[in-house]
């Protein structure tokens, strides 16, 4: 890894300089249907682009296919709202968010308008559960902004006012049920906890301290647990949630995950959780005790140069890893028994700083 590309993953990761020089802060993608990928979109922080993929179904071999400017500087991250018909990409540095239509046969993408833009540094977006808002997470303002998604053009139409955060937001993930919303503060240290009305309005329930410089949080599918991967510590620390308030408790002492855990990833089954070691290049995979949530080391997969973010199919059979420094993608059978990872194939190349890997059915 070069170092002027060192250089400009530290000034578009969180600053993390103030940490060991490399990592990210992605996180977990929204649950997605079961029906098996069609088609993949990567998302190149460095190139501004976006790499497009055919996924085979009996493989997860990615076959590439087009790679097309997002209009936005510094695309860090893509979401497809549930029909799969339209994507949205967050660039960090343009603030502002692009909006592309998903062809249903080829997965060829056409962008929709010019970039709406929005607050300071949107660093991360995700499809609420209704599928009909976008969220953005703005991470030098300190806030979450909302806006419409068309139905049938994908446009969006911004909503009035935003929501605060505490410092340097950099994740957010929407409980199982929908009736709440965790976000990761880095700089703060903690995550706020929101309730979700019927609109689709946040309103704020409290904070609750987590490690030091918390970078991703993802949810356990019966909506008891979520887990929280903190950077600046290399801990993944479990949370019991309840489920009246939403308010989150630290049940066991944070467990040591490898160097520079960046994302944080729960299967759909609720078995395995899975950390990128941005700066190690590697995955932590750890088994859930059903019951009480508690984390225990399973086993550890190497990866490509600084593993930012770790997508896994809906059918639970692959798993995809963005790997920034060696702009490529590793995709991973996932072991039906132990959750383990085992490359599949070489790794496909994408564009010049891959940080995020999105499914489309």
């Amino acid at each position: 890894m070069s170092l002027r590309k060192i250089a400009h993953f530290i000034l578009v990761s969180i600053a993390l300089t103030l940490l060991m020089g490399c990592g990210g802060g992605m996180s977990t993608p929204p649950p997605t249907p079961t029906a098996a990928a069609r088609f993949a979109l990567v998302a190149n922080s460095s190139s501004n682009s976006i790499s497009t993929f055919a996924v085979d179904p009996q493989t997860g071999q990615l076959t590439p296919k087009n790679t097309i400017p997002t209009g936005g500087i510094n695309s860090r991250v893509i979401a497809v709202e549930p029909s799969g018909r339209f994507a949205y990409v967050g660039n960090l540095d343009s603030n502002d968010v692009s909006v592309f239509a998903v062809d249903a046969n080829t997965g060829s993408l056409t962008m929709v308008g010019s970039p709406l833009s929005a607050a300071n540094s949107p660093r991360f977006i995700v499809v609420g559960p209704t599928g009909n808002l976008l969220y953005v997470v703005n991470q030098n303002s300190n806030s979450i902004s909302g806006s419409a998604i068309n139905p049938s053009t994908g446009a969006l139409t911004p909503l009035d006012g935003a929501v605060s955060t505490d410092e340097a937001p950099v994740a957010l993930s929407f409980h199982p049920s929908g009736h709440f919303a965790y976000v990761a503060n880095f700089n703060s240290g903690d995550v706020t906890v929101y309730r979700v009305d019927g609109a689709g309005a946040l309103g704020l329930v409290g904070a609750t301290p987590v490690d030091f410089s918390p970078s991703s949080i993802s949810m356990h599918p019966s909506g008891r647990f979520a887990y929280v991967a903190s950077l600046g510590s290399n801990h993944v620390t479990t949370f019991s949630i309840d489920q009246a308030s939403g308010a989150l408790t630290p049940i066991f002492p944070s467990i040591t995950s490898g160097d520079g855990p960046s994302s944080v990833t729960v299967d759909s089954q609720g078995r395995f959780v899975y950390v990128t070691n941005a700066i190690e290049g590697s995955i932590s995979v750890f088994a859930i005790d059903a019951a009480t949530g508690a984390l225990t080391p399973a086993s550890t997969a190497s990866a490509g140069t600084n593993p930012v973010a770790l997508t896994l199919d809906a059918s639970g059979r692959f798993a995809y890893v963005a790997n920034l420094g060696s702009d490529n993608i590793t995709t991973f059978t996932v072991d039906a028994t132990t959750g383990a990872l085992t490359p599949a194939g070489t790794p496909v190349n994408a564009a010049t700083g891959p940080v995020w890997v999105t499914l489309v059915r």
